[in-house]
Parts: C-alpha cells; structure tokens; sequence
C-alpha cells in the first residue's frame, strides 16, 4: 500500500479497515509546511474502531516535525518517545545537522479519552538516511478472521 500521490517533505495519513487490511478507507497527502495542521475529516476515521491508521511521513524536513495542533493530535493517538526525540532534534539542532527526518505512527482507531483505556500504538523515527522501518503483524481474532488489529509480534506461520 503506498499514497496514490506521493510527495516529498510531507505527511501521508491513511485509514484501513480492519476487517479487509488491503482496503484503504481514506488518505491525506500533508504538505510538510502545514505540520500544525490536523487533516479536515480525519476525526471522523480516528474514533471508529472498525480502521487502523498509519501517519508516515516521506522525505520530511527537519524544520517540518509536527508542531502545535498536530502533535497534540498524534500524542492523543499514541506518539511518544520516537516524536519527543525528533523534536529535540529539531529543536536543539535545527535543519543545520540534520536535513531530514522520517516517522511512523500507527495503531488501532477508537474513541480516546481520560477514562478510555486506548488501544496500543506503535511509532519509530529516523535521523539518518535510512528511512524510519516498522515492522509489524496482523492479529486476527480467535476465530481466526477479521477485524484485525496490529501487533509487534511475528506472526507468520510456518505450517
């Protein structure tokens, strides 16, 4: 799966359903200058269970890690350590050490809140010029079938 137009220096947000993986619901394309911005609509997606989201960014400037309304928006949604420390980075350094930046975030869509244990998320981040790599696996249900959801562990089945 990858965005139907991609482009540097900019954010892809895309919204799976859960119950057919290879179905892309919904994407944003986020230019990187805009890194306050939270996508028009995306609210709609983020509290439904039924999706799985992916934020990835493709070839970020170092001077675009999200700011504002938009981190707030990832943190709620699972950021944490990987982001704190690309907006150390940025903040310490600047662009002048490092030029580029990559991300992920990913997990299970779902209402968040104070009294709302959230589904876990996942995120990595990368300074150098190997792009930021997240591995991951689908999890079924007991039954063996859909919704899905995602997890860290390795679930290919040798037999």
């Amino acid at each position: 799966m990858s965005p139907q137009s991609p482009q540097d220096d900019s954010y892809w947000v895309v919204l799976i359903n859960a119950k057919n993986p290879r179905e892309k619901v919904k994407e944003w394309i986020v230019p990187g200058q805009n890194n306050s911005t939270v996508p028009s609509g995306l609210d709609t997606y983020m509290n439904d269970p039924d999706y799985i989201f992916v934020v990835a960014t493709q070839y970020l400037s170092t001077l675009h890690v999200p700011q504002g309304a938009f981190y707030d928006y990832l943190v709620q949604y699972g950021a944490g350590w990987e982001l704190q420390r690309l907006e150390q980075i940025n903040t310490v350094l600047s662009c002048g050490t490092y030029g580029r930046m990559s991300y992920i975030l990913t997990g299970q869509c779902g209402p968040r809140g104070p009294k709302i244990i959230p589904p876990i998320s996942y995120e990595i981040g990368s300074i150098t010029d190997f792009p930021a790599l997240l591995l991951m696996s689908l999890m079924p249900m007991p039954n063996g079938g859909p919704p899905y959801s995602i997890c860290d562990s390795y679930t290919f089945l040798t037999k």
